[in-house]
Parts: C-alpha cells; sequence; structure tokens
C-alpha cells in the first residue's frame, strides 16, 4: 500500500493488481455474490486501478516549483498550457470570488517585461463575468525568483506594510513562491520627467512618508554591503576589464572633469569614499527605498482630464 502510495504509477498499480489476481481461485458469474470479502488494501489496489485521474488543477495544492515553472516563458512566446493551468488554479486559491468558477476560456495571463529580479504577469476575467464579492477583476502575480530567502522575507513585511499605509499597490494574496499585487493602470516615469517640477514635490513627499516608517525589519544598513557584494560579482565577469564607457546625461560637464570609462577599481574607490562620508557625519539611521528611479514611480493613467497625476511607489526589494 506505501508504495502504491508514493509513486502513484498507474503502471505499477496496474502490475500489482494483475499478480493479486492470479492468486484468486476462478468464481462463475451466478457466484459473484458470494465473493469472498477481501481485506481492506485490497479493495484499495482495486479502487486505485478503477480511479480516474482528476485534472491538475482538483488534484494540486504545490506551490514549490513556481518559479521553476514560470521560468519557461519566453518574451514574445505563447505561454505553455502548463503555465497557464497553474495560474489559474492560484487565482482560484488566493483571489477566490468568480476566480473560482472561471473556466479556463474565460481566464486570461499576459507577461509583463521588464523585471529585473521576479517574474510579472498579468491575470484577468473575462469582462462578461460577474464579480461576486470584492475580488479584483485583473491582477498582477508576481513569482520571486530571490535566491536569499533572508532578503525575501523582508521585502514581504515592507511590501504589507506599505501596501496597509496606501503607499504602494495592495496586497490581494500570498503564497509560497510569490503574491498577488493589485494592478494599477499606469506606466512608469520617463527618465526626464523623474526631474519635472510638477513630479518633483509629489515624489519628495510620498519619499518622506516612507522615510517615516517603523518598519519590523534588521536595522542595521545593508547598501554598502549589497554594493559591495555586486561590485566583486561584476569584478568576476569579463567585461570588468574593459570599464564602463562614461557619458553625460543632461549636465554641461568639461570631459577633462571625468574619465573616459570607469573601471572597478574606479567604482571600489567610490564605495570606499561613501562609506568613509557616511560614517564621518554620524546622520540617522531610517527606513528607505534605496532604489528611486523613474521606472519604480508608477504614473496613474488619469480617467478624467480634471483628475490630478498621482503617483506610486513600486519595487521594495531594496528596502532597509
Amino acid at each position: 500500500r506505501h508504495s502504491i502510495q508514493r509513486r502513484n504509477n498507474p503502471y505499477r498499480l496496474s502490475h500489482l493488481s494483475s499478480s493479486f489476481f492470479l492468486c484468486l481461485p476462478v468464481y462463475s458469474h451466478s457466484a459473484a455474490t458470494a465473493l469472498p470479502h477481501f481485506p481492506r488494501s485490497v479493495w484499495y489496489r482495486l479502487e486505485m486501478e478503477k480511479a480516474v485521474e482528476k485534472p491538475w488543477s482538483e488534484r494540486t495544492t504545490e506551490t514549490a516549483d513556481v518559479k521553476e515553472l514560470f521560468s519557461g516563458v519566453r518574451a514574445g512566446s505563447p505561454i505553455p498550457s502548463s503555465v497557464v493551468n497553474r495560474a489559474h488554479f492560484l487565482c482560484a486559491q488566493y483571489l477566490g470570488g468568480a476566480w473560482k468558477t472561471c473556466p479556463l476560456d474565460r481566464f486570461f495571463i499576459t507577461q509583463i517585461t521588464g523585471g529585473m529580479s521576479n517574474l510579472l504577469f498579468l491575470v484577468e476575467l473575462c469582462d462578461s463575468l460577474s464579480l461576486k464579492h470584492s475580488e479584483p477583476r485583473r491582477a498582477l502575480l508576481r513569482i520571486h525568483c530571490q535566491y536569499d530567502i533572508d532578503q525575501l522575507l523582508s521585502e514581504s513585511v515592507v511590501f504589507t506594510l506599505l501596501s496597509e499605509r496606501k503607499l504602494g499597490p495592495r496586497l490581494l494574496g500570498v503564497f509560497p513562491g510569490g503574491r498577488f499585487e493589485q494592478y494599477i493602470p499606469s506606466r512608469p516615469l520617463q527618465c526626464l520627467e523623474i526631474s519635472e517640477h510638477r513630479f518633483v514635490t509629489k515624489i519628495s513627499q510620498m519619499l518622506a512618508r516612507v522615510h517615516s516608517l517603523d518598519v519590523p525589519i534588521g536595522k542595521e544598513p545593508q547598501l554598502i554591503n549589497r554594493m559591495k557584494t555586486w561590485s566583486n560579482k561584476w569584478s568576476s565577469y569579463e567585461s570588468s576589464r574593459n570599464g564602463i564607457e562614461m557619458k553625460c546625461t543632461r549636465a554641461q560637464v568639461d570631459p577633462s572633469m571625468y574619465p573616459s570609462h570607469l573601471s572597478i577599481e574606479d567604482l571600489n574607490s567610490e564605495v570606499e569614499f561613501v562609506e568613509r562620508f557616511l560614517e564621518a557625519i554620524h546622520s540617522p539611521i531610517i527606513f528607505s527605498h534605496n532604489d528611486l528611479q523613474e521606472g519604480n514611480i508608477l504614473l496613474i493613467d488619469k480617467k478624467d482630464e480634471r483628475d490630478s497625476e498621482d503617483l506610486v511607489l513600486i519595487d521594495f526589494e531594496y528596502c532597509d
């Protein structure tokens, strides 16, 4: 019985059942009602032999392999049916409502490209389906790809807290290996927009609220250690020998004031300078986003031209 439960192999079940029947006496059809009482283990084998395998969505509660499964999706290619089925199941389990009864042909999933450390997908219900409770019609499915469990735990705590404070997208559901987030119709700011006057004040106010939070994670800053880790990692690549070509942005700087290329040694020297500077000024340690760039600030789509231009902060994996 134990070997059957472990392997769940139809061929093995058939072989075991056949072996059992070879040992049984032959009964005529008329004597069928007089069959002897078989042990429970025998009936277990017979029931397993007759059982019809259920669809994956009805029999699995496995989430440990979501990273491996969803990593198989290739940008620009159709999403494999195995990924669609798994996403459909996860939505039913963690979003509930209409997602639980939504047929597969009225469920949509689209990959969102551009993420650097996670896999992102937009999941949607068909517009013709009626919502049952407060479940969303659309949601963002995020599959974690981090290997650092401590960092993943901290990021999850930060996301949950900022979600409750309305400083980021709402948290809709959490499962081992990923989570569901509020889908916000929006676009990321462009590089030059982040310095425009109409956005600068809003970004400053939003960041000030983040800096004022008391978050229940480690209080030792990790920024310098993280920079050193990245520097060491880059130095192991062949490309680090050639350095990085320096390009000015909007600042008009005399080329003689900066090197044409930035080497790994230059970067390490800069990190050491920043570290010495921070130690010397004795600045109070506060909670910080640590990745404030235009791609992590969303400009929410306006429903009306009279609406204000609202921003929302995303991607909290480097917060500490």
